[in-house]
């Protein structure tokens, strides 16, 4: 019930969310960084400070569970789709309720136009529509799908959607007229996850099967086919240069892809659950990867990758400790770094000049 935030650099926790009363489904930042938006199962949506990790407010009206969270662009509007059949428009500032758009069945992703003033979403109902986000009318509904639509990306250019179905198929579409420019066929099971490279000249696939595909936009044929997983992808990204896509899978690992040559770089296999999440990150000018698993763990890789070679090497897991010891006291620990001592204290450990070591604490634990 609660989300947390994290330092990419050091791992350390800097503010704990709390406030929801039912599990935390979906969480975005807005375009600003200044805010972040959760959606739960509780049926509400709320808007946090990423400085003092304060509730700013809380948005009411859906009478089913929050299922995702977008903001618009400019990051004035906020879109919420819910299980109750309808997806909300909410003004940031004020928390009032623009529009109630209603005409799908359950949507399972949304996601705004980079640049015009639409919404696209997926649903259950086989379809995706696409919505004027200042009137709140359907400007366009995409049919062609013969099962659940999953997935929705849109491209880096703003000329194009694609939707990824239970269907085993990947569909681009043109968004002014909606028409079907690509449909991609190859994958053996449900298509799950979905991406644009940064330059948007290509879409990377995966499915439950465990395998990820790259689509060559232009053409609409199939550049790469990777195998390796033995579990269904979960999440897919590229990286910010482009130059290599990450899959994120249930079979407790992450693996990351060379595009150019078609090799897997590199397997990361330090979860002890599957993969749910996965995301690049940017700090200082040094590539962050990180990951979440469905036990709670969660951590950041640093990744160098020079074209002939990838160095992946972890700088924190913080969740979950290596060590938990009862009863019993740390002696003569000297010269820690902040950062070290901070990680320490997050974990339970205390410092002798708190006076716990004195007597014999708890529970502590340390890397």
């Amino acid at each position: 019930m609660t989300a947390r935030l994290w330092d990419i650099e050091t791992g350390v926790c800097r503010h704990v969310l709390q406030g929801h009363t039912d599990t935390v489904s979906c969480v975005v930042y807005s375009p600003q960084g200044d805010q972040i938006a959760t959606g739960s199962y509780d049926k509400t949506v709320r808007l946090w400070s990423i400085g003092t990790g304060a509730c700013i407010n809380i948005l009411k009206g859906h009478w089913g569970f929050i299922l995702a969270v977008a903001y618009s662009p400019q990051g004035d509007q906020l879109a919420s789709a819910s299980y109750d059949k309808t997806l909300r428009l909410w003004d940031v500032k004020s928390g009032e309720c623009r529009h109630s758009l209603t005409g799908h069945s359950v949507v399972d992703d949304i996601v705004y136009s980079p640049t015009v003033n639409q919404l696209i979403s997926c649903s259950i109902d086989f379809t995706l529509r696409i919505w004027d986000t200042e009137t709140g009318s359907c400007k366009n509904t995409l049919t062609g799908h013969s099962d659940c639509v999953k997935r929705v990306a849109h491209s880096p250019q703003d000329d194009q959607i694609t939707s990824v179905s239970n269907d085993r198929t990947v569909r681009v579409w043109d968004v002014s007229t909606g028409e079907c420019r690509h449909t991609f066929v190859g994958h053996g099971a449900k298509v799950s996850s979905v991406a644009y490279s940064p330059g948007g000249d290509q879409i990377a696939s995966g499915d439950w099967g465990g395998t990820v595909k790259v689509w060559d936009v232009r053409s609409g044929g199939c550049l790469w086919t990777f195998t390796g997983h033995t579990n269904w992808v979960n999440k897919i990204v590229y990286s910010p240069q482009g130059d290599l896509v990450v899959s994120a899978s249930y079979d407790k690992s992450v693996r990351i892809w060379d595009v150019s040559s078609g090799q897997c770089r590199a397997v990361i296999q330090d979860f002890q659950d599957r993969v749910n999440s996965v995301a690049w990150m940017v700090a200082s000018g040094v590539n962050y990867l990180v990951a979440v698993c469905e036990d709670g763990v969660m951590g950041a890789w640093q990744v160098q990758h020079d074209g002939s070679r990838c160095d992946v090497s972890m700088r924190w897991m913080p969740t979950k400790g290596v060590l938990d010891v009862e009863d019993a006291t740390i002696q003569d620990v000297q010269g820690l770094s902040h950062l070290n001592s901070m990680l320490l204290k997050q974990r339970g450990a205390r410092t002798k000049q708190e006076g716990h070591y004195n007597g014999k604490p708890k529970t502590s634990s340390t890397n």
